[in-house]
C-alpha cells in the first residue's frame, strides 16, 4: 500500500513502524499505544484496518483526547441488526467515527453506505481510488489459454463453477485453505489453495483471461487481484459491484457482468477467448490505467489531498 510503496507518501508522513518492521507484526493494541504516544506531535493520525482504528479511537475517547484520526481500510461487513455483538461493534465504530476527522473509502459507493452505517455526514468521507501493488506494470505476452481467478474475500465460486461448464478453456482457481469448494468440480477446473504470492503471479502471467466473480455485497473487494491482472496486461472479466465499477469501464478496459449471472460470465469469458484483438485492446487500456492513474504515487498524492481536505474542514 501507499504507506510503503509510495515515496510521495513516505516523504510526507511518519510511520509508527521501526526499521524493517511491518504493521502486521504489531497487534492492534500495540499500534494504538504507539499512535497515542506520537499523537501530540502531529495534526493527523491515520489508522489502517478495523481493529487498529477501533483500538486507537477508543483509547483516545476513554482518555477524552482529540483523536485527530482519519480511518482507512475499514470495510463494511454484512449488517446483522439482530446480533448483539454486531450492534455493539457498530456502536463503537459510530462513536470513534464521530470523534474522528473523517474516513477514507476505496470505492465511491461506500461513501453513502458508511455515512449511514456510522451515522456521520457524507462530508466526513472521501473516496480515494486504490492502486496496483505491481510496482512495474508490464504487459505479459505469455498465454497458455487458461482462465485464472485468484482471491478469497466474498468470491462467488458457485457462479464461476456454473459458468465453467460453458467455458472452453482450463480454469484455475486459487482459494484459501478454508474456502468452500464442492467435491464434484467441472473437468476443466483446477483448484489451488494458499499459494505463495509469486506462484499466483506466475499463474496470472500465463493466463488468457482474469476473472473476478464477486458476491453482491456492500463491501468493496476484489481490487487487488483485478489491478494485478491489469498491470500484467491481462483482460479482466468481473462482477459489477461496489468494488469494481470505479475501476472497470465496461467495454473499454474490461468487461462487467451482473452478480450471480453464470451465463453472462461464461459469455464474457468466451467473447475474450474467441476475439484476441478485443482482449488485447481491453488489456492494453487497463495497463495504461495502471501506468498513469492506478499507481502508488498517484494514490499517495490523492490520499494526502483527501486528508488535508478533511483537516481543513475542522480548522
Amino acid at each position: 500500500m501507499a504507506f510503503w510503496q509510495s515515496q510521495v507518501w513516505r516523504d510526507a508522513t511518519t510511520s509508527i513502524c521501526r526499521k524493517e518492521e511491518s504493521p502486521d507484526e504489531l497487534c492492534p493494541c500495540r499500534q494504538a499505544f504507539r499512535l497515542w504516544r506520537l499523537r501530540p506531535r502531529f495534526d493527523v493520525v491515520v489508522t489502517m484496518g478495523p481493529r487498529p482504528s477501533l483500538a486507537y479511537g477508543l483509547l483516545c475517547a476513554l482518555l477524552r483526547l482529540p483523536s485527530k484520526q482519519v480511518l482507512t481500510e475499514v470495510f463494511l461487513d454484512e449488517a446483522r441488526p439482530a446480533a448483539p455483538l454486531w450492534r455493539m461493534k457498530t456502536a463503537l465504530f459510530r462513536w470513534i467515527a464521530r470523534r474522528s476527522l473523517g474516513v477514507l473509502t476505496n470505492s465511491s459507493g461506500e461513501v453513502g453506505l458508511m455515512a449511514r452505517r456510522f451515522a456521520i455526514p457524507e462530508s466526513k468521507l472521501r473516496f480515494v481510488p486504490m492502486y496496483t501493488t505491481i510496482e512495474r506494470p508490464a504487459i505479459r505476452e505469455e498465454n497458455d489459454g487458461s482462465v485464472v481467478s485468484i482471491g478469497r474475500t466474498l468470491r462467488d465460486v458457485d457462479t464461476l463453477l456454473a459458468a465453467a461448464r460453458h467455458i472452453p478453456a482450463p480454469i484455475v482457481i486459487v482459494a484459501g485453505a478454508r474456502d468452500r469448494m464442492p467435491k464434484d468440480l467441472p473437468a476443466n477446473v483446477t483448484v489451488h489453495r494458499e499459494l505463495p504470492l509469486e506462484k499466483t503471479h506466475e499463474l496470472l502471467a500465463k493466463a488468457a483471461v482474469a476473472v473476478a466473480p464477486l458476491q453482491a455485497t456492500e463491501r468493496s473487494t476484489g481490487q487487488v487481484f483485478i489491478f494485478e491482472a491489469m498491470a500484467m496486461g491481462k483482460p479482466v472479466v468481473a462482477t459489477r459491484s461496489i468494488g469494481t465499477v470505479d475501476y472497470i469501464r465496461d467495454g473499454e478496459n474490461g468487461l462487467l457482468v451482473e452478480p450471480g449471472d453464470a451465463q453472462g460470465l461464461a459469455a464474457a469469458v468466451h467473447r475474450l477467448l474467441a476475439d484476441p484483438a478485443l482482449a488485447a485492446r481491453l488489456a492494453a487500456a487497463s495497463w495504461r490505467d495502471c501506468q498513469s492513474e492506478l499507481n502508488a504515487d498517484v494514490h499517495g498524492q490523492r490520499k494526502l489531498k483527501a486528508i488535508n481536505s478533511l483537516l481543513n474542514c475542522v480548522q
